[in-house]
């Protein structure tokens, strides 16, 4: 449900003010125009602020994350190829940090929001724009994860190229195996030293071995995304059964106001018209 609900309540204060029908009392849509509450609205978007400048800088990381990986993944030179790797390391750990901060601080804004004595019209309006955040995460998230997927595949792909070439004549199986298993490994590492040049077979070991390595890190990585990712669906899920029941209320709250104002001009023309069958009786002159 993509509503500006906010808006909706300016709108609607608007309108119960035009009519007279509500009297600016402490903790009603009016305060928010009040300067203590607007100092607090303002130190709470500058805080939403930062944490969207910091998932697009995650974001961004990711991209540079990929074009570390398509790096590794074209060069064939071991020492060149370690560089890359560090580099690569760096990145992945500054990102997953990245995340975790970002998950801890929409946390925090949550248990915030729940702790804050809000009008109906600040309420909506704070947890509408802490779920476009939660929600623009879930994006990076994915998109990270996505990424990871796809590295991963591709360092087996590599991982699985050496094996055949040196054991060509081996079945997809039999591949699968030694890029999976340890000790079909160390089979396909002894087909390497007796086949190929001590420097060219200790090189293909190397990469064999740091691909190994490379794919189960991402895959912990993948793990720890997934659950993040499932943390920040819940949070969102949460956040948009707090906006109904705003939204429910409110709308509430409407049809009480003017059921209320029907009543009260309903009473007036009443009383109107006893006062008039009053004078007359009275021979008085209104």
């Amino acid at each position: 449900m993509n509503r500006n609900r906010f808006s909706e309540f300016i709108a609607r204060r608007g309108e119960d003010a035009s009519d007279g029908s509500d009297g600016g009392s402490p903790g009603s849509l009016s305060s928010i125009g009040d300067s203590s509450v607007n100092v607090e609205m303002e130190k709470y978007f500058s805080t939403l602020n930062g944490i969207e400048r910091d998932i697009n800088s995650v974001s961004s990381n990711v991209d540079e994350l990929g074009v570390l990986h398509g790096r590794l993944l074209s060069t064939a030179d071991g020492d060149k190829s370690e560089a890359i790797a560090e580099l690569r390391d760096q990145k992945t750990l500054q990102i997953n940090n990245q995340i975790k901060k970002l998950k801890s601080e929409l946390n925090a804004v949550d248990q915030m929001n729940q702790n804050t004595q809000l009008s109906p019209g600040q309420e909506a309006t704070r947890r509408s724009r802490h779920t476009v955040l939660a929600r623009k995460l879930m994006t990076v998230l994915d998109k990270y994860r996505t990424l990871e997927r796809e590295s991963q595949k591709r360092y087996r792909t590599r991982m699985e190229k050496h094996i055949r070439l040196v054991r060509p004549d081996a079945t997809d199986e039999e591949v699968a195996e030694a890029a999976s298993n340890e000790v079909s490994r160390s089979v396909f590492a002894m087909d390497v030293m007796t086949s190929y040049r001590s420097k060219v077979a200790k090189r293909m070991l190397r990469d064999v071995e740091n691909r190994d390595k490379d794919i189960r890190e991402i895959s912990n990585t993948i793990e720890l995304l997934n659950r993040m990712f499932v943390d920040m669906e819940e949070l969102v899920a949460q956040q948009q059964d707090v906006l109904n029941n705003i939204e429910q209320a409110v709308d509430n709250t409407d049809e009480y106001v003017t059921q209320g104002a029907t009543e009260v001009k309903r009473a007036t023309r009443l009383s109107m018209k006893i006062r008039k069958v009053y004078c007359n009786q009275q021979s008085c002159h209104l």
